[in-house]
């Protein structure tokens, strides 16, 4: 079996980052051939990579009012990466919007590695309805479905929740295979102060800065217990410019909120983990937006986690009762601050849990599987 990747861009070293690079190093490690397709790639993810051969198809990107174009330059130019490399792999593997367009009108089985579906990533609930971009945004998605439905023989998901917004979109039912997680990376780090230190209570809120990551939420959260937990400290940890930056300034800045709130920018993964292994509690108010490898990364590192209700793998935090699962974030952390230690004895439990199941070699093994399925779907279709 011979598997090209597709990914659209990969100049944020980010969750679908991340997953790119453990699957194919996976793959090389079991000896299955594969290739990255991109147009756009971090120094830090091709010195990651190992034993895969990267077609880079950059190209010169617009500005101003012909901004819009870049989405067809990417399109076309992930689309002649696979006509001129198609005949070299056996299986298609497309990560995320817009790669899915790029399969068209090539019948080489594809297997899409769904993360989000392009509804969420676009913004198309957000946009208001009437404007010229919502009926832009229609188009685009009419497009998609058809694509998908005519040359996306085999998807993948992560999670229940995704399966149902997958199903009602496309109207075929994706398999579930659970991300993996970086368990010993995660695990090493200093040992977390206990309680009976007197510090400051950091609450720890990872992600690029944006509407569905909902760092506002977090913010907010902690101007409604400056008072309970005078020690309160916020830490985002994550990229952020433009609007949404500046609204969770002008907030911090109206309720005096300054002392209480670190923006720290571009974090590495090895700051993160020592950010995990530092803080007393991971926040988590995303919407149901990526965001999925950040909870349990913190779980690894022994640090409890509060997520919201909306997260995708919300119902598999529950279930397996590896942290709070609510919307009411101050009353979670005042949970937490107030029973460090019992919280502090189940964290052995929750991060066995995650090395056992979420491991990045499963996740791998389950895609194999799915690339197999697809190669005797053409095969019976021949």
């Amino acid at each position: 079996m011979r598997v090209l990747i597709v990914a659209p861009k990969m100049s944020i070293y980010g969750g679908a980052e991340i997953l790119v690079v453990r699957l194919a190093n996976c793959l090389s490690r079991i000896g299955i051939k594969n290739a990255v397709l991109t147009t756009d790639i971090l120094p830090e993810i091709e010195r990651d990579l190992i034993d895969t051969p990267i077609f880079n198809y950059s190209f010169k990107k617009m500005t101003g009012i012909l901004k819009f174009l870049n989405l067809f330059k990417m399109i076309y130019s992930l689309n002649k990466g696979i006509r001129e490399h198609r005949k070299n792999f056996d299986v298609i593997n497309v990560h995320n919007y817009p790669a899915e367009f790029a399969i068209f009108p090539y019948r080489t089985p594809c297997v899409w590695m769904c993360n989000e579906p392009p509804m969420v990533e676009i913004g198309f609930l957000q946009t208001p309805k009437g404007t010229l971009k919502h009926l832009v945004l229609e188009v685009i998605l009419a497009l998609d479905r058809h694509v998908v439905q005519r040359y996306v023989k085999n998807a993948v998901v992560a999670d229940e929740f995704n399966l149902n917004r997958f199903l009602g979109i496309y109207c075929f039912k994706p398999a579930i295979i659970h991300y993996g997680i970086d368990h010993d990376f995660f695990a090493e780090g200093g040992t977390r102060p206990g309680s009976e230190i007197q510090r400051e209570f950091r609450v720890l809120h990872v992600g690029m800065l944006s509407p569905l990551k909902n760092q506002l939420a977090s913010v907010q959260t902690i101007e409604r217990l400056r008072d309970s937990i005078p020690n309160v400290k916020l830490i985002l940890a994550g990229f952020g410019e433009g609007d949404y930056l500046a609204t969770i300034k002008k907030y911090v800045a109206e309720m005096n909120l300054e002392e209480h709130v670190l923006f720290t920018g571009h974090v590495s993964r090895s700051q993160l983990r020592d950010f995990y292994h530092s803080c007393d509690v991971l926040l988590h108010p995303i919407r149901s937006q990526g965001g999925w490898l950040s909870p349990f990364e913190a779980v690894c590192a022994n640090l409890p986690i509060v997520v919201s209700e909306e997260m995708t793998a919300a119902a598999l935090v529950r279930e397996y009762d590896l942290g709070i699962v609510t919307n009411d974030f101050a009353g979670a952390l005042l949970e937490i601050h107030g029973n460090r230690d019992e919280h502090k004895g189940m964290a052995e439990r929750r991060a066995r849990w995650v090395r056992d199941n979420l491991s990045w070699d499963r996740f791998s093994e389950k895609l194999v599987e799915s690339f197999a399925a697809a190669l005797e779907a053409a095969a019976a279709v021949r």
